[in-house]
């Protein structure tokens, strides 16, 4: 039985101050329709543009996710977008009053509490999952940083933290199902070292930061004489600033285990960006939203993959992204002019392998000196373009109905002739992709030897329907 996608029952008003403004600010969480995903709309402005919630639109990562369009920018959404994820709340459309969302507590808690007052709705349509049957791993070897993704019946989370301060050293955190987030996660607070804090307040940052939705870990010795400024700096009223435990103030913590939890948070924000769960293990550690935003990434890019091989690839156990089956579904080319036999490796918008057999059997070698029979460069170079068009698959939902024109090509190279007997060991890399504009760099190759080379512009287009 497919789950159903979900949204809420009527909007939705929550207020705070912003975490780096400082500003009063103000969200609003709408009800939206099915397939709609999670769009934020900057509605303190004129125009309200909207921001659609995924990976295309992160423009800054170093404090926070940080999403943009042009030059209008929403910090720190990753709170709410992991209060969605972890809710399993599909299509809502959040409305920002203010460059970013409100800090609230540091966590997820009053955002889960405030949308479980107004109730979610099941729709109709089914959820989409992206289902993992492949290792999935990023790696940073610089600062010690992985993350792999193996294939799991259901979604989970191991994460691990090890930082080297006595307060908070090593931690450990598993998540075994979504369902856990609201009662073991959503209260779990953001925290940071007092040395980072100091900067950032002095700098003028994180203006509305303080012991109250933060917690704050001790990474320097401190000394009676610093009280009066620090309690200056954290706008806060008591005789003096209490450090025995290792945290400012001597907060207590809501778990034993709160900082590592609340990476699980900020990784759930940060993966909602993919518009689809994930059916698969996650296990981090010592990550961060950069390090999430690279394997989320690499998560794009298989799905994506793996969406055009199960709805093209007929012998799937053969290793092919596509056979000759697959190239006929997708390519609108037929004898004499379709000029690929396989497809046997493919990235999604970044690059394509193919293979085209010459033979004797081509028609133009009977005319193309047939005494001495040599591939028009043309044709090859129209193989290179076939080739090509696979790249655009991901990018439209319904290639079948788009054409690919050539508009221009340049840097064109005739290395090698090509003769019947040879197989043309074609690679594409997409150089630019706008719009319905693309710009494409080929290199056709017999054995190690390379045969020709091109750089084309096309524009995409749809194919007229017949009367």
């Amino acid at each position: 039985m497919l789950e159903k996608q979900q949204t809420i029952s009527k909007p939705a008003s929550i207020s705070g101050v912003g975490l780096h403004t400082g500003n009063k600010t103000k969200v609003i969480f709408k009800p939206a329709p099915e397939n709609h995903g999670i769009k934020i709309v900057r509605a303190d402005l004129p125009e309200k543009p909207t921001i659609d919630a995924n990976l295309n639109n992160v423009v800054d990562l170093s404090r926070g996710t940080t999403l943009g369009t042009g030059e209008i920018q929403v910090h720190t959404v990753e709170h709410i977008l992991a209060t969605l994820y972890g809710m399993q709340i599909d299509n809502v459309l959040v409305e920002v009053y203010g460059n970013e969302p409100p800090v609230m507590d540091g966590s997820a808690l009053e955002f889960v509490t405030k949308l479980k007052t107004v109730g979610i709705v099941q729709q109709t349509a089914p959820r989409e999952y992206i289902e993992i049957d492949k290792t999935i791993a990023y790696h940073n070897a610089e600062r010690a940083i992985d993350i792999v993704i193996v294939p799991s019946p259901v979604f989970r989370i191991i994460y691990m933290i090890d930082y080297k301060n006595s307060a908070l050293g090593t931690q450990y955190t598993a998540m075994y199902d979504i369902d856990e987030f609201e009662k073991e996660y959503a209260s779990a607070r953001t925290f940071c070292f007092l040395s980072e804090t100091e900067m950032l307040k002095e700098k003028g940052l994180i203006k509305g930061g303080n012991l109250d939705n933060a917690i704050v870990f001790i990474d320097r010795d401190l000394e009676e004489t610093e009280f009066d400024r620090l309690k200056n700096l954290f706008g806060l009223s008591h005789k003096k600033i209490i450090h025995d435990g290792g945290i400012l103030d001597n907060r207590e913590l809501r778990f034993p285990n709160e900082p590592v939890r609340h990476k699980v948070l900020d990784l759930l924000g940060d993966l909602a960006l993919l518009g689809k769960p994930i059916k698969g293990q996650v296990m981090a550690a010592r990550a961060g939203h950069a390090a999430h935003f690279e394997i989320a990434k690499q998560v794009r890019k298989y799905h994506e993959a793996q969406k055009l091989t199960r709805k093209y690839q007929t012998r799937p156990q053969d290793g092919l992204v596509f056979d000759i089956n697959a190239v006929l579904k997708i390519m609108p080319h037929r004898y004499p002019f379709l000029l690929v036999d396989r497809i046997i490796e493919l990235k999604p918008g970044e690059f394509v392998t193919g293979l085209k057999n010459v033979t004797i059997n081509e028609p133009f070698f009977q005319g193309h000196f047939p005494e001495h029979p040599i591939m028009p460069g043309v044709l090859i170079l129209e193989a290179m373009g076939q080739v090509g068009g696979v790249l655009l698959l991901n990018s439209y939902d319904d290639p079948e109905s788009k054409l690919v024109y050539f508009t221009g090509i340049d840097k064109v190279r005739f290395r090698r002739p090509v003769i019947p007997g040879d197989q043309l060991y074609i690679q594409v890399e997409m150089k630019y992709f706008r719009h319905n504009i693309c710009k494409i760099r080929g290199e056709a190759f017999v054995g190690d030897t390379l045969a020709a080379e091109a750089e084309m512009m096309a524009v995409i287009v749809e194919k007229e329907q017949k009367k």
